[in-house]
């Protein structure tokens, strides 16, 4: 499966576990939220400096972020 689609599916996955809109999640991460949904999408790849945001902003490893194993 192609990397940036896995992340996307992950954001999705670690945003609604946490109860969070993808507004409130970029916020969160500090991320506008216009590319948070085309990342969730697939249809942006995101950048390392994007992966450690998003790890840090939703509190979970950076390399849960690129698994294909959780969901």
């Amino acid at each position: 499966m192609v990397l940036r689609i896995v992340f996307g599916m992950n954001l999705k996955y670690y945003r609604t576990r946490q109860g969070l809109t993808q507004e409130e999640a970029a916020a969160k991460c500090d991320i506008s939220s216009e590319y948070w949904g085309k990342m969730e999408r697939g249809a942006q790849a995101a950048t390392i400096d994007t992966v450690e945001k998003v790890s840090a902003g939703l509190n979970i490893k950076a390399k849960d972020l690129l698994n294909e194993n959780n969901w």
